[in-house]
C-alpha cells in the first residue's frame, strides 16, 4: 500500500493555532527560530502570511553554533534562501567556548540565549518555535527514561513567558509531515543538519524507536494527549503552590526569600516540594529546578527538625530563623564578571547592573562579583541605607559589588561607596533585582 500523502497546513489552521497564544499587538513583529530545515522553514513561511494579514513583519533567527565546520556555510546558505522569498533575518553566533562535553545541552541553551537577548534587544516580543507533534512525544519519551514527574511529562509548553520574549510553539499538536508537506508544495529546498540522523544523541535514538512502539498504539498522537492531560494537572499544583507562596512567602530584591516554617511543614507535601523548588530555582539563578532526590531530602529534614541545621542546595544556603527560612544565593557560586561600560549586563542571572562614568573611555577594568568579606569593619560604617548594617550576613555576602581593579568601588544595595575625592566616584551604577526565573511566573498554559 502506498504511503498516505500528507496534507500541508493551510494558513486557516495555523490562524487557528496562533490565536489561543495571543493577544498579539497591532502590526505584530515576530522573531522564527530559523535553522534552514524543513520544520523551520515552513513555520517562516506559515509565519509571514500570518502576520501579513496584519500589517506586521516577520523575522527569520538562525545560529551558527559553530560546532561544525560546513555550520557557517548552512547558515548562510539558509537565509540566502529565505531572503529569495523576501522575508529579512539575520544570523547569530555562538562565539562562547563550547564545552567537552553535554554539547547539545549547551548548545541549546545557547540558542535560546542568543535569539532571547536578540529579541530583547529588537522590542520583538514573540519567538516563534518549530517543535511539532514528534517532537512532544520525543520530548516525553526522554523523560520517562529520568524518571521525571507531571511536570516533566507535561512536555513542552505552547507559550513561555520569560523575561525578555514570549516563546511560542503553535504546531505541538501538528505532524511533521504536514509541516514538511508546506515547504514541498512550494518546491523550496532546506537544509538537513547531519546530527539529526546521529544515533549518538539519544533524541535521535528515540525518533527512531517511535515506528515500533506505534505498533503498540503508543504513538506521537497518543503521547501527546497524554501530555495535554497532565498539563492541567500541573496548571492545577502550580496554582496552588501560588497561592501558598503569596500567603507565606517574601521575596527580597536584596537577593534572598524568607518563608514561614509553617507554609512548609503543614502543607500538602507535593505542594512543599514545588514551593522549595521554586525559591532556590529563584534565589539560586536557576533556570532548571533542584533534583527532585535533594529536594525531597531537605523537605524531608525540614519536616522531621524544629530546627535543622544549615545547608547549601541548588546555588543556595538554606537557614532555619526562628518561624522562617531563609533561602540565600551561596556567594561562593556567583561568578566574577568584567563590566562592559554604558550597557545594561546580566549577572548570576539575577541582576541587571548598568555602569557608567562621564566618559566611558576612562577605564574598562571593572569587575561585579559578589560581596563576600570584602567590605571591613571599618568601611561598614559608612552604610547609609537604615536597618542593612544588621543584615544577615550570608545574604550580605551575596551582595552584587562593584570593583575595581582589587579595590572595593561599590555596594549599591547598602548604599556603599568610596569617598568623594576617589577618582572613582564618577562612576554612576544602576542595578535592578531581575532574577531568570520569577517565583510565581505565568502558569503552564494548556493551549
Amino acid at each position: 500500500m502506498p504511503a498516505k500523502i500528507a496534507v500541508p497546513l493551510s494558513e486557516r489552521e495555523f490562524s487557528d493555532l496562533m490565536a489561543p497564544l495571543g493577544p498579539f499587538e497591532p502590526n505584530p513583529k515576530l522573531a522564527v527560530a530559523f535553522s534552514g530545515g524543513a520544520d523551520s522553514t515552513a513555520m517562516v513561511l506559515l509565519a509571514a502570511r500570518w502576520v501579513k494579514r496584519r500589517g506586521g513583519e516577520v523575522l527569520a533567527l538562525t545560529v551558527d553554533h559553530g560546532l561544525r565546520q560546513a555550520s557557517a556555510a548552512e547558515a548562510k546558505l539558509a537565509q540566502s534562501r529565505i531572503k529569495a522569498l523576501g522575508i529579512n533575518g539575520t544570523i547569530l553566533r555562538w562565539k562562547n567556548s563550547q564545552p567537552s562535553s553535554g554539547i547539545q545541552n549547551a548548545a541549546r541553551r545557547a540558542r535560546y540565549e542568543l535569539m532571547s537577548g536578540w529579541c530583547r534587544r529588537k522590542g520583538v516580543l514573540h519567538l516563534l518555535l518549530a517543535h511539532h507533534q514528534e517532537d512532544q512525544a520525543e520530548t516525553m519519551l526522554h523523560r520517562l527514561g529520568r524518571q521525571t514527574g507531571a511536570d516533566g511529562l507535561a512536555g513542552m509548553a505552547g507559550i513561555r513567558e520569560t523575561a525578555d520574549v514570549r516563546l511560542l510553539r503553535p504546531c505541538l499538536n501538528v505532524s511533521r509531515n504536514r509541516l514538511q508537506a508546506v515547504v514541498d508544495v512550494q518546491g523550496l529546498e532546506w537544509v538537513e543538519d547531519p546530527s539529526n540522523q546521529d544515533p549518538a544523541y539519544a533524541r535521535v535514538r528515540l525518533r527512531n524507536l517511535l515506528p515500533a512502539l506505534e505498533v503498540e498504539q503508543i504513538s506521537a498522537v497518543a503521547l501527546g494527549g497524554t501530555a495535554l492531560r497532565l498539563a492541567e494537572v500541573r496548571q492545577s499544583m502550580e496554582n496552588q503552590t501560588a497561592l501558598v507562596l503569596a500567603k507565606s512567602a517574601e521575596m527580597s530584591s536584596l537577593g534572598y526569600a524568607r518563608i514561614d516554617s509553617a507554609a512548609i511543614i503543614d502543607t500538602e507535601r507535593e505542594i512543599a516540594r514545588r514551593i522549595l523548588e521554586r525559591l532556590l530555582g529563584t534565589v539560586g539563578g536557576n533556570l532548571y529546578p533542584a533534583r527532585r532526590y535533594a529536594a525531597d531530602h531537605l523537605l524531608n529534614d525540614i519536616r522531621r527538625n524544629s530546627n535543622f541545621k544549615a545547608r547549601t542546595l541548588a546555588g543556595c544556603r538554606i537557614i532555619q530563623k526562628k518561624d522562617d527560612i531563609l533561602i540565600v544565593r551561596e556567594a561562593a557560586r556567583c561568578p566574577i564578571q568584567k563590566v562592559t561600560l554604558g550597557g545594561w549586563m546580566d549577572w548570576d542571572n539575577r541582576y541587571r547592573i548598568l555602569v557608567s562614568t562621564a566618559d566611558n573611555s576612562i577605564r574598562s577594568d571593572f569587575l561585579v562579583r559578589a560581596l563576600g568579606d570584602g567590605l571591613p569593619r571599618k568601611s561598614s560604617e559608612k552604610v547609609t541605607k537604615p536597618g542593612l548594617k544588621n543584615l544577615n550576613i550570608a545574604v550580605r555576602r551575596a551582595l552584587p559589588s562593584v570593583w575595581d581593579r582589587n579595590e572595593l568601588l561599590s555596594v549599591p544595595h547598602l548604599g556603599y561607596g568610596r569617598t568623594p575625592r576617589n577618582p572613582a566616584s564618577v562612576v554612576k551604577i544602576q542595578i535592578d533585582y531581575f532574577p531568570n526565573r520569577p517565583v510565581t511566573n505565568a502558569f503552564f498554559p494548556v493551549v
